[in-house]
């Protein structure tokens, strides 16, 4: 026969598994919290560290700066090229689209790591980054994605928040990281002229087949595992229902047609503008 007493323990005990819970919760969500709070620390202290790798004025150059009034024997020497991944002009797309990422070069060199941080650097803190984050954001709360969020101020605010920390781990993770470990190249080398059949594959192609470092082509790597990893990190802020493996690689397989329309802008936007420009 069930007492009282019995009774009164047993609410006992489920209200302590449900506080346990709660605190299991409040856990989780700290943790999440911090360690996006620490891959965003990181990507900070990354600029010293690549100003770090730079290289140093010569002694013949600190000498003269150490000494002004001293005369020193003329010397000729060849000024340092610049990487002619930052050096070559990137225009805007219609005085919009930024082109950081695309390349002209029919005899293209590789880029650094450090090019490649700098490459990401300018690429995500460009005010197009900001502007498309803030029109995504604007579109998903019209629809209600990402309804975890809620509506409002606030929602739209975690939903640009969101925007902006997707743009910043894609970048970091397929322009600067895995591009260096995979000694893969990040730009987009644009054909520019020649059959519109063979620019059309070589821009829809680009998502898997990418060029390294030391020429020639290889599987996409930085690319896919890039955007696994940004991808990923996404459960860190994302609602609870649209985290886990399903949505992960939902989000990955939707990017590879945005990445397909980017290239096709990229190869065939430079045309188009210079038809608008023509016909006004």
């Amino acid at each position: 026969m069930v007492t009282k007493h019995s009774k009164g323990r047993d609410l006992q005990e489920q209200s302590g598994d449900q506080a346990r819970l709660g605190l299991k919760g409040q856990a989780q969500i700290r943790s999440n919290v911090d360690g996006l709070f620490y891959f965003f620390f990181v990507l900070l202290l990354l600029p010293t560290f690549v100003r770090a790798q730079e290289t140093p004025l010569n002694p013949l150059e600190e000498a003269q700066k150490a000494k002004p009034a001293e005369t020193v024997p003329t010397v000729q020497q060849a000024a340092p090229a610049q990487s002619p991944g930052l050096s070559e002009e990137h225009p805007r797309l219609f005085w919009i689209i930024p082109t950081y990422k695309v390349s002209n070069s029919k005899a293209p060199v590789s880029m650094s790591s450090p090019e490649k941080f700098r490459l990401f650097v300018r690429n995500t803190t460009d005010p197009s980054t900001i502007i498309y984050a803030a029109f995504t954001a604007g579109i998903k709360q019209a629809d209600n994605k990402l309804s975890g969020y809620g509506q409002g101020a606030e929602g739209y605010g975690k939903r640009l928040g969101a925007g902006l920390a997707n743009a910043t781990s894609a970048g970091f993770f397929r322009t600067f990281l895995f591009a260096s470990l995979f000694h893969q190249d990040p730009r987009y080398f644009r054909q520019g002229s020649g059959p519109f059949k063979n620019r059309l594959e070589h821009a829809m192609i680009r998502p898997v087949v990418t060029r390294k470092d030391s020429g020639g082509r290889a599987f996409n790597w930085s690319g896919l595992l890039g955007s696994i990893a940004a991808s990923s990190l996404s459960n860190a802020y994302y609602p609870v229902t649209d985290r886990g493996v399903g949505p992960t690689f939902r989000r990955v397989a939707t990017g590879i047609p945005i990445s397909v329309i980017d290239n096709l802008i990229h190869e065939f936007g430079p045309d188009l503008e210079r038809k608008f420009q023509r016909s006004n």
